[in-house]
Formats: structure tokens, C-alpha cells, sequence
């Protein structure tokens, strides 16, 4: 977002906080991404505003409305969640924004994951995920990512060659997955080092705004994807670094299926960043070393 657009989600929040009471003295932007988190001081909530993706998205929010019915539906099970907040979480509706709430979490910012750890808590996760009694849409972010795709155009910085290229590794990712029939359960949709915190109560998971059904292998595929394509993962982790939780989860890093899913989940981020780079510059580089890792290294595996 731009700098007006990130002070207007932040006055959204604020005034919905007001709606229920709670006087903010200071919204401070925690981050502005493919959301904007607002901290709002000095209430313990944090706001997430959607940013870039309702751009991509239908607008409604629905993606939003998933999020918080799984944090309602993990509460009070043993795979930890971000902790209710003091007023209604939403998804709300303000000044042509959505956004949601949730209480504010105190991770260690110089905490390491423990591969191994993550692994076992992801695990919990989707056993705790099992029964998540909403309609999921299936691998959500690579249907998706095939429209995005779709819509480039060679100014994105691909060729149009290139673009042709990638739609039909595309197809064939898609039509590999649906032929390995892989048994599909909810999963988190975006479980990438970045979406976990470290904090005094334990691995906290966030941000279930993709949450899908399909593979638990999707789920450890996002966990590898980036350090696979780009060398280096979320949070600066590596390839090792991704094995060990992979084998701590139960499954193995050279399985067939996790080295499609890895493909599949490299090409649908290169495809979403790619088509907010004109609002976001910065996706730029990285979507198009993911683009040219897809065709350069087709297997999925360097």
C-alpha cells in the first residue's frame, strides 16, 4: 500500500476499535505486505487489514472469514493459536477495507526454530485440523495462481515465450497433482517459517487466511519452497533447515509428491507476486527468480 493507503487501514482499525468501546491512543504499522498490521496501543489487539490480496480477491473478505473461524475452531485445543481478542475478531468492514483482529503476541524476535519442534507442531496441527466443520477451497493458492498467471502480461519482466513456458509447466503441475490423488484434509495453506512465532506459550501459528484442503505435503512444501527456489527460506532458514522439519512431521524430503507440491507452490507465489508488482515493486525480483527457477529446474529439485 501506499503511504495514504496504510494511514487509511490504520484509521480503519482505530474506528471500528472505537465502535466497541476501545480507545487507541497510537496505531502503530507493524507491517505492510499482503496485509497491513496495525498494533493498537495501548490496547493489547493487533488489526489485520486486507492489502494486496483484496486486490487479487473478490473483496468480500471471505478469505478473512476462514481465518478467524479457525482460530475459533482451535481454541482450547492443544495446537497453539494467537489468544481471542477483547472485542469481536470479524472480519469488519470500514472505509472500503476488511480487516480483523486478534491479541496481541510478544514472540522473541531473536528465537531460532527449532526445526524438529516446528515439525511436531505442524503435525498437531493438522490432527487438530482434521474436523474443521467449513467449506475449504481445494489447494486454494494454486488455483488461484493459474488465474494470476494468467493475467501477466511481458511487462511483469517475463518474455512472452517465458509466460507460455510457465503456463504449461502450469498445467502439467496441476493435472500431476490431480492424478496422484493425494488424500486431502484442512491444512494451514500457508505454513511457511514466517507464519509461526516463538513465544512464552509455544509455537504460535498465524495468519490462516489460505487455509485449503488438500495434502498435509502442501503444508511442508510451503515450508521448503522458498529456500529450494531462492536458497534461502523465510526468516533466513535453509534446505537443511526445511528437511529436518519435514522428517520431524513424519514425511520424507525426497518424496515425489512434496518435490511436485514444492513446484506447484513456487509457481503460484511467483505468479501472485508478479501480479502485485506494480503495487509492490519489491515482489518483483524474487517472483522472477522463482519464475526462472521453474524453468530452468522443471523437476522441482535442485
Amino acid at each position: 500500500m501506499t503511504e495514504n493507503q496504510t494511514d487509511r487501514a490504520a484509521r480503519a482499525a482505530v474506528a471500528v476499535a472505537a465502535e466497541y468501546g476501545l480507545a487507541v491512543e497510537r496505531p502503530v504499522v507493524l507491517r505492510d505486505a499482503s496485509n497491513v498490521l496495525v498494533r493498537l496501543d495501548p490496547l493489547p489487539v493487533v488489526a489485520r487489514i486486507a492489502g494486496l490480496m483484496a486486490g487479487l480477491r473478490d473483496g468480500t473478505g471471505e478469505w478473512l472469514a476462514r481465518d478467524v473461524a479457525v482460530l475459533a475452531h482451535l481454541d482450547g485445543r492443544d495446537a497453539t493459536r494467537p489468544c481471542p481478542p477483547p472485542l469481536p475478531p470479524g472480519p469488519h468492514h470500514r472505509d472500503g477495507l476488511v480487516l480483523t483482529f486478534a491479541a496481541l503476541e510478544h514472540p522473541d524476535p531473536a528465537a531460532a526454530l527449532d526445526p524438529e519442534e516446528l515439525g511436531r507442531s505442524l503435525r498437531r496441527l493438522h490432527a487438530n485440523l482434521r474436523d474443521l466443520p467449513i467449506p475449504l477451497p481445494a489447494l486454494g493458492l494454486v488455483e488461484e495462481g493459474r488465474d494470476w498467471l494468467r493475467g501477466l502480461t511481458a511487462e511483469c519482466g517475463l518474455t512472452a515465450e517465458e509466460l507460455r513456458r510457465l503456463s504449461d509447466r502450469y498445467d502439467e503441475v496441476r493435472a500431476a497433482i490431480a492424478d496422484a490423488a493425494p488424500e486431502a484434509q484442512p491444512l494451514h495453506g500457508d505454513a511457511h517459517a514466517a507464519n509461526v512465532m516463538a513465544t512464552p506459550r509455544g509455537l504460535v501459528w498465524t495468519d490462516f487466511e489460505d487455509v485449503a484442503s488438500g495434502p498435509p505435503l502442501w503444508d511442508l512444501a510451503c515450508l521448503a519452497a522458498r529456500a529450494r527456489a531462492l536458497g534461502t527460506g523465510e526468516r533466513g532458514y535453509g534446505v537443511d533447515w526445511a528437511d529436518a522439519a519435514v522428517r520431524a512431521y513424519g514425511a520424507d524430503p525426497r518424496d515425489p509428491l512434496l518435490d511436485l507440491l514444492v513446484t506447484a507452490r513456487t509457481l503460484a507465489v511467483a505468479a501472485w507476486g508478479l501480479a502485485v508488482s506494480d503495487a509492490a515493486p519489491r515482489m518483483r525480483a524474487a517472483s522472477l527468480a522463482r519464475a526462472r527457477w521453474i524453468l530452468t529446474d522443471p523437476s522441482g529439485r535442485k
